[in-house]
C-alpha cells in the first residue's frame, strides 16, 4: 500500500473530507501546543508529545506533532536523523513507520537513565558515611527529577495503548515497530519504577536518621538542662540582693553551697538513669523467659542433642 510522510507544514496536502476537521484542530491548535496531548479516533490519531530527555528543566520543551491515518504519516519537530532512518526502512504502512520511529526516539531515554543511575549510587554511598548538609536538596532533587523522567515515559506507553483503540482492524502486536516500542517502553518504566523506589526509601531513611539525630540532640540538651538546674537555682537564691540572708555569715557558706548543688545534681542525675531518660531513645522489652519455660527449652535442645 502506497502512503506520504510529511514533514513540514509548508507542505501542500490533500486531506480526505474524513480528516478535515480533525486535520484542521491539530494544525491550528495542537502545532502550536507546549504539552502532551493524545487524541484517538476511529482509523486514525493525531496529537503532541514531549521529546526532551537529556534536560528535563528546560523551558520551553521540545514537543513533537504527529498525525497517523492508514495511509499518511504528518510528523513536526522530530528529528531529521530518526525520521531519514525510518523512511530508508521503506515500511509498507505508516503505523508501522511511526512506531518505529517512537523506538529510535526512545533509544537515546537510556542513556539519560544511566546518567541517573550513577547519580543515584553516588547519593547511596554518601549515606553511608558522614551524610553531607546539603544531601536533603540532592535526595528531594533526584526525587524530582525521576518523577519528570516518569512524566516524559507515560505517554509513550499511552501512545501504544491509543494504537490499539484507534486501529481495531489491526493486529497491532503482530508488527515488529510496535513490539520494538513496546519492548523499549516498558525496560523504560521497569528502571523507571525502580529508581522511583530507591529514591522514596532513600528520602524515607535520611528523613529518619534526621528525626533521630534530631531527637538524640533534644535528649542531650535537655540532660543538661536538668543537670544544670541546682546550679542555676542555688546561684539565683544566693545572687539575691536581701539583706539578712544568713548563708553569707557562714564560716563554710561556700563549702556548703558546693555540697547542695553537687548533692542535687547527683541526685538528678541518679533520678533519670532510674528512668532510663540518658540511655539509647530505642529502648526495646527486655524479653525475659520465665524459669519453667527456660528448663522446658533446656530440656528440648538436650533430647534432639541425643537423638
Amino acid at each position: 500500500m502506497e502512503w506520504e510522510w510529511y514533514t513540514r507544514p509548508e507542505e501542500i496536502v490533500h486531506i480526505d473530507e474524513r480528516y478535515q476537521e480533525a486535520y484542521t484542530y491539530w494544525v491550528e491548535q495542537l502545532t502550536t501546543a507546549d504539552v502532551t496531548k493524545i487524541i484517538v479516533e476511529d482509523g486514525f490519531m493525531y496529537g503532541s508529545l514531549t521529546l526532551d530527555y537529556e534536560k528535563l528543566e528546560r523551558e520551553p520543551q521540545n514537543i513533537g506533532h504527529y498525525f497517523v491515518g492508514p495511509d499518511f504519516l504528518w510528523t513536526l519537530g522530530f528529528d531529521d536523523v530518526h525520521c531519514e532512518s525510518v523512511s530508508r526502512k521503506g515500511f509498507a504502512t505508516p503505523i508501522e513507520a511511526f512506531y518505529e520511529l517512537l523506538a529510535e526516539r526512545m533509544d537515546p531515554y537510556f542513556h539519560g537513565i544511566d546518567e541517573f543511575e550513577e547519580r543515584l549510587l553516588i547519593a547511596q554511598r554518601e549515606m553511608t558515611g558522614q551524610v553531607p548538609a546539603t544531601f536533603m536538596n540532592e535526595i528531594f532533587g533526584l526525587r524530582s527529577e525521576i518523577e519528570r523522567w516518569s512524566d516524559t515515559v507515560t505517554p509513550y506507553k499511552e501512545l501504544l495503548m491509543a494504537g490499539r483503540e484507534a486501529f481495531l482492524d489491526l493486529d497491532l502486536n503482530q508488527l515488529r515497530s510496535y513490539q520494538l516500542a513496546n519492548y523499549r517502553v516498558e525496560r523504560l518504566l521497569t528502571l523507571v519504577e525502580h529508581y522511583q523506589g530507591d529514591v522514596i526509601a532513600m528520602t524515607d531513611l535520611a528523613s529518619t536518621l534526621s528525626n533521630f539525630r534530631g531527637n538524640e540532640i533534644m535528649k542531650a540538651l535537655t540532660v543538661f538542662t536538668a543537670l544544670t538546674t541546682p546550679v542555676v537555682a542555688f546561684g539565683a537564691i544566693w545572687g539575691m540582693n536581701f539583706k539578712v540572708m544568713p548563708e553569707l555569715d557562714w564560716s563554710f557558706g561556700y563549702g556548703f553551697s558546693w555540697v547542695m548543688i553537687i548533692f542535687f545534681t547527683l541526685l538528678i542525675q541518679v533520678w533519670l538513669r532510674r528512668k532510663n531518660w540518658m540511655g539509647s531513645l530505642l529502648q526495646f522489652p527486655n524479653q525475659t523467659i520465665p524459669p519453667q519455660y527456660r528448663e522446658e527449652e533446656k530440656n528440648e535442645k538436650t533430647n534432639k542433642s541425643s537423638v
